[in-house]
Protein backbone atom coordinates (compact mmCIF):
# COMPACT_ATOMS: atom_id res chain seq x y z
CA UNK A 1 0.00 0.00 0.00
CA UNK A 2 3.25 2.26 0.93
CA UNK A 3 4.69 1.79 -2.34
CA UNK A 4 1.81 2.51 -4.54
CA UNK A 5 0.79 5.88 -1.91
CA UNK A 6 4.14 6.83 -2.89
CA UNK A 7 4.02 6.61 -6.97
CA UNK A 8 0.63 8.41 -6.72
CA UNK A 9 2.23 11.23 -4.99
CA UNK A 10 5.08 11.37 -7.12
CA UNK A 11 1.99 11.30 -10.22
CA UNK A 12 0.27 14.00 -8.90
CA UNK A 13 3.38 16.23 -8.58
CA UNK A 14 4.50 15.46 -11.80
CA UNK A 15 1.72 16.22 -13.23
CA UNK A 16 1.84 19.41 -11.28
CA UNK A 17 5.30 20.54 -12.97
CA UNK A 18 4.38 19.15 -16.44
CA UNK A 19 1.51 22.17 -15.48
CA UNK A 20 3.39 24.38 -14.28
CA UNK A 21 6.06 23.98 -17.44
CA UNK A 22 3.31 24.14 -20.03
CA UNK A 23 1.63 26.91 -18.71
CA UNK A 24 4.36 28.50 -19.15
CA UNK A 25 5.68 27.63 -23.09
CA UNK A 26 4.85 29.36 -25.88
CA UNK A 27 1.47 27.36 -27.29
CA UNK A 28 1.84 28.52 -30.55
CA UNK A 29 5.25 29.79 -32.20
CA UNK A 30 7.28 26.83 -33.52
CA UNK A 31 9.76 25.56 -31.07
CA UNK A 32 12.72 27.51 -31.40
CA UNK A 33 11.69 29.70 -34.31
CA UNK A 34 14.61 31.06 -36.52
CA UNK A 35 13.64 35.05 -37.93
CA UNK A 36 15.45 36.94 -40.34
CA UNK A 37 16.60 40.22 -38.73
CA UNK A 38 13.60 42.17 -40.07
CA UNK A 39 11.49 40.45 -37.94
CA UNK A 40 13.98 39.47 -35.39
CA UNK A 41 14.47 38.55 -32.23
CA UNK A 42 13.06 40.43 -29.21
CA UNK A 43 12.91 39.85 -25.63
CA UNK A 44 11.14 36.63 -24.74
CA UNK A 45 8.48 36.67 -22.48
CA UNK A 46 10.01 36.82 -18.91
CA UNK A 47 7.25 35.05 -17.22
CA UNK A 48 7.15 32.31 -20.04
CA UNK A 49 11.47 31.33 -19.44
CA UNK A 50 11.21 31.31 -15.46
CA UNK A 51 7.96 29.59 -15.47
CA UNK A 52 9.62 26.76 -18.00
CA UNK A 53 12.69 26.47 -15.67
CA UNK A 54 10.96 26.47 -12.83
CA UNK A 55 8.46 23.45 -13.86
CA UNK A 56 11.56 22.19 -15.02
CA UNK A 57 13.00 22.03 -11.70
CA UNK A 58 9.68 20.53 -10.19
CA UNK A 59 9.96 17.57 -12.27
CA UNK A 60 12.96 16.72 -11.64
CA UNK A 61 12.64 17.21 -8.13
CA UNK A 62 9.65 15.21 -7.98
CA UNK A 63 11.85 12.59 -9.74
CA UNK A 64 14.44 11.80 -7.55
CA UNK A 65 15.38 14.98 -7.03
CA UNK A 66 18.97 17.22 -8.03
CA UNK A 67 21.28 14.69 -6.05
CA UNK A 68 20.39 12.52 -8.92
CA UNK A 69 21.79 15.38 -11.58
CA UNK A 70 25.13 15.32 -10.12
CA UNK A 71 26.47 15.89 -13.63
CA UNK A 72 30.07 17.17 -14.38
CA UNK A 73 29.47 21.10 -15.39
CA UNK A 74 31.22 21.30 -19.06
CA UNK A 75 34.11 22.99 -19.40
CA UNK A 76 34.03 24.02 -23.50
CA UNK A 77 34.45 28.08 -24.26
CA UNK A 78 34.56 27.56 -27.91
CA UNK A 79 30.82 28.24 -28.29
CA UNK A 80 30.29 31.72 -27.10
CA UNK A 81 29.69 33.61 -30.39
CA UNK A 82 26.20 31.15 -30.01
CA UNK A 83 25.55 34.65 -28.00
CA UNK A 84 24.66 36.55 -31.32
CA UNK A 85 21.88 34.25 -32.28
CA UNK A 86 19.92 36.45 -29.23
CA UNK A 87 20.36 39.17 -30.79
CA UNK A 88 18.29 42.00 -32.13
CA UNK A 89 17.67 43.45 -35.39
CA UNK A 90 20.80 44.44 -37.25
CA UNK A 91 22.93 42.05 -35.04
CA UNK A 92 21.42 38.71 -35.49
CA UNK A 93 23.71 35.78 -35.95
CA UNK A 94 25.25 34.45 -39.23
CA UNK A 95 25.76 30.84 -39.93
CA UNK A 96 29.10 30.44 -37.67
CA UNK A 97 27.34 31.54 -34.86
CA UNK A 98 24.34 28.81 -35.74
CA UNK A 99 27.04 26.23 -35.83
CA UNK A 100 28.87 27.46 -32.46
CA UNK A 101 24.62 26.83 -30.78
CA UNK A 102 24.42 23.09 -32.74
CA UNK A 103 28.22 22.79 -31.37
CA UNK A 104 27.45 23.66 -27.29
CA UNK A 105 24.11 21.45 -27.69
CA UNK A 106 26.20 18.56 -29.40
CA UNK A 107 28.79 18.89 -26.48
CA UNK A 108 26.47 18.71 -23.69
CA UNK A 109 24.28 15.39 -21.97
CA UNK A 110 20.77 16.33 -21.71
CA UNK A 111 21.94 16.13 -17.81
CA UNK A 112 24.16 18.38 -18.29
CA UNK A 113 21.52 21.12 -19.69
CA UNK A 114 18.98 19.44 -16.88
CA UNK A 115 21.44 20.36 -14.45
CA UNK A 116 22.43 23.81 -15.60
CA UNK A 117 18.36 24.91 -15.75
CA UNK A 118 17.49 23.65 -12.18
CA UNK A 119 20.20 25.35 -10.66
CA UNK A 120 19.24 28.50 -12.94
CA UNK A 121 15.95 28.12 -11.66
CA UNK A 122 17.65 28.84 -8.39
CA UNK A 123 19.97 31.39 -9.19
CA UNK A 124 18.85 35.48 -7.71
CA UNK A 125 19.45 36.65 -11.23
CA UNK A 126 16.08 36.59 -12.92
CA UNK A 127 16.30 39.49 -14.97
CA UNK A 128 16.39 39.34 -18.62
CA UNK A 129 20.40 40.60 -19.49
CA UNK A 130 22.26 40.78 -23.18
CA UNK A 131 24.66 38.12 -23.72
CA UNK A 132 27.69 39.82 -22.86
CA UNK A 133 26.16 40.55 -19.12
CA UNK A 134 24.16 37.64 -18.77
CA UNK A 135 25.14 35.03 -15.97
CA UNK A 136 22.61 32.67 -16.08
CA UNK A 137 20.90 30.52 -18.78
CA UNK A 138 17.41 32.28 -17.74
CA UNK A 139 19.36 35.92 -17.72
CA UNK A 140 20.40 35.10 -21.53
CA UNK A 141 17.17 33.29 -22.69
CA UNK A 142 15.35 36.14 -21.36
CA UNK A 143 17.43 38.08 -23.35
CA UNK A 144 17.74 42.42 -23.92
CA UNK A 145 16.59 43.87 -26.80
CA UNK A 146 19.66 45.42 -27.30
CA UNK A 147 21.42 41.64 -27.68
CA UNK A 148 23.44 40.38 -30.17
CA UNK A 149 27.24 39.90 -28.96
CA UNK A 150 28.78 36.89 -27.71
CA UNK A 151 28.65 35.32 -24.36
CA UNK A 152 30.92 37.44 -21.92
CA UNK A 153 30.55 36.32 -18.23
CA UNK A 154 32.94 33.02 -17.37
CA UNK A 155 29.58 31.57 -16.34
CA UNK A 156 27.82 31.66 -19.50
CA UNK A 157 30.65 30.68 -22.16
CA UNK A 158 29.90 26.87 -20.93
CA UNK A 159 28.59 24.98 -23.64
CA UNK A 160 25.91 23.47 -20.65
CA UNK A 161 24.95 27.07 -20.07
CA UNK A 162 25.03 28.60 -23.64
CA UNK A 163 22.79 24.84 -24.26
CA UNK A 164 20.59 25.38 -21.42
CA UNK A 165 19.80 29.09 -22.97
CA UNK A 166 18.95 27.90 -26.06
CA UNK A 167 16.23 25.00 -25.11
CA UNK A 168 14.42 27.95 -22.44
CA UNK A 169 14.39 30.93 -25.33
CA UNK A 170 13.55 27.44 -27.50
CA UNK A 171 10.56 26.92 -25.68
CA UNK A 172 9.61 30.19 -23.74
CA UNK A 173 7.05 32.65 -25.99
CA UNK A 174 8.49 35.35 -27.60
CA UNK A 175 11.83 33.33 -27.95
CA UNK A 176 12.72 33.25 -31.37
CA UNK A 177 16.57 33.34 -32.39
CA UNK A 178 17.58 36.54 -34.61
CA UNK A 179 20.10 35.72 -37.70
CA UNK A 180 21.09 37.87 -40.18
CA UNK A 181 18.80 39.24 -43.11
CA UNK A 182 19.98 37.39 -46.96
CA UNK A 183 19.90 33.65 -46.47
CA UNK A 184 21.44 32.66 -43.34
CA UNK A 185 17.99 31.77 -42.12
CA UNK A 186 18.11 29.04 -44.34
CA UNK A 187 21.50 27.69 -43.27
CA UNK A 188 20.38 27.54 -39.34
Amino acid sequence: EGAIKEVSELLDKLVKAVKTAEGASSGTDAIGEVVADAGAAKVADKASVTGIAKGIKEIVEAAGGSEKLKVVAATGESNKGAGKLFGKAGAGGDSEAASKAAGAVSAVSGEQILSAIVTAADAADQEGKKPGDATNPIAAAIGDKDGGAEFGQDEMKKDDQIAAAIALRGMAKDGKFAVKDGGEKEKA
